[in-house]
């Protein structure tokens, strides 16, 4: 007897919506995030974009750089 493969479940590829508590916690979760990068630029703590720019063209590469630091002005 020959096996008939169902068609694929297409949603698992498919994402869903978000729910009220999701969307809540994410929000409170980027609301954070936002303030802890506020309250650095504050204290004048960056990272050197050109040095940001390199370690990411150096991703995946034989010479991968480590993460740039972060400088204080």
């Amino acid at each position: 007897m020959e096996t008939i493969n169902p068609a694929p479940d297409d949603s698992a590829d498919t994402p869903r919506p978000e729910t009220e508590a999701e969307s809540q916690r994410r929000l409170a979760w980027e609301a954070a995030m936002i303030a802890e990068a506020d309250a650095e630029i504050e204290a004048g703590l960056y990272v050197d974009a050109d040095e940001v720019d390199a370690w990411i063209d150096s991703i995946g590469t034989d010479h991968e750089l480590p993460p740039p630091p972060t400088r204080q002005r």
